[in-house]
């Protein structure tokens, strides 16, 4: 693998006690964290071979919302074992992908700590923010969360 994206969820709500965990959609940041995350991958023209992505509702959307302003037509999975899951199992899904160009979309505490031990920096990712890194050499290239308009 050459370049991993890693990007964690945007802004969910809370309003609802009733919905699983699972279940919980964007709020309206979130929304415009996750439109303003694509039109940064469209101006960067990211070149992805593949995308994995968490099944909770948020993770979803946050993907949707990308791709609408993103152009990509690639495979896509959505993967259970993403949510609420550990390095380790984050790490064999990486592998799995034999991709050169992956986009992981994911949780905290995880995909900080995934971040962190792929670097050897220690990252905190806030909601709908983002680490590219470069895998040969182990190094951090980019790590944003782009201004909302």
């Amino acid at each position: 693998m050459k370049k991993l994206y890693l990007l964690r969820h945007a802004k969910s709500g809370w309003d609802n006690s009733v919905l699983r965990d699972y279940d919980r959609p964007l709020d309206v940041l979130g929304r415009s964290q996750a439109k303003a995350m694509g039109r940064f991958f469209q101006e960067n023209a990211f070149k992805i071979d593949g995308m994995l992505c968490s099944g909770a509702l948020r993770a979803r959307q946050t993907l949707e919302l990308l791709l609408a302003l993103y152009a990509y037509l690639g495979k896509i999975e959505y993967r259970d074992e993403i949510y609420a899951s550990s390095t380790s199992i984050l790490k064999n899904l990486i592998l799995e992908a034999e991709l050169d160009h992956l986009l992981l979309v994911g949780h905290n505490p995880e995909i900080s700590m995934l971040a962190g031990d792929l670097t050897g920096q220690a990252l905190v990712m806030s909601t709908c923010q983002l680490a590219v890194i470069d895998m040969e050499k182990g190094r951090l290239e980019i790590f944003t969360r782009p201004e909302i308009c």
